[in-house]
């Protein structure tokens, strides 16, 4: 009997997404992640459900690793075909994933799903994947960036605020 690919791709997912549980440790990196919303959230006419990314209330912060170059504005909607673009400047080899939560109104920071980018084009990663389903719909929501190399070693490398988006 021979190993499905979908199957090998369901377990290589589960690894990563069990290490992943916990959340990534925040880090005070320098970079602008696009957390000060004093004045990009209301001039940009944020229209989301839920508390803010940053004042949720599981001890989630909003981070991005130096070496990340591109990275979602705060507020960007994602979830409806939009794409999420990373510039990993680091990148020599491994897997690109990402986990979303959503924030709910008291706070609590909610799994949603997770996956993988595809492959880069040089350090630039991209997805569109769709967001089916869900009582997310119009919540701000946190992606969490991680790098699982060969080794399956995973580091987190960003977490971002976007607004998430149902797909039609």
């Amino acid at each position: 009997m021979t190993a499905k690919p979908y199957l090998l791709l369901i377990a290589a997912s589960a690894l990563v997404l069990a290490g992943c549980t916990a959340g990534p440790a925040s880090t005070d990196s320098g970079n602008d992640n696009g957390d000060d919303t004093s004045a990009s959230e209301e001039s940009s006419g944020i229209d989301a459900k839920g508390t803010k990314c940053e004042d949720n209330t599981s001890d989630h912060e909003l981070f991005s690793d130096p070496s990340i170059s591109e990275f979602p504005e705060y507020g960007q909607v994602w979830g409806d075909g939009s794409p999420l673009v990373i510039g990993y400047d680091d990148y020599t080899n491994g897997t690109l994933g990402y986990e979303i939560s959503y924030v709910q109104d008291n706070g609590g920071v909610i799994p949603v799903t997770g996956g993988f980018f595809p492959d880069p084009e040089g350090t630039t990663f991209t997805s569109t994947d769709p967001l089916f389903n869900s009582a997310s719909d119009g919540y701000y929501g946190i992606v969490d960036v991680s790098i699982t190399t060969d080794d399956l070693a995973t580091t987190y490398i960003g977490a971002y605020c976007v607004v998430l988006a149902i797909s039609e």
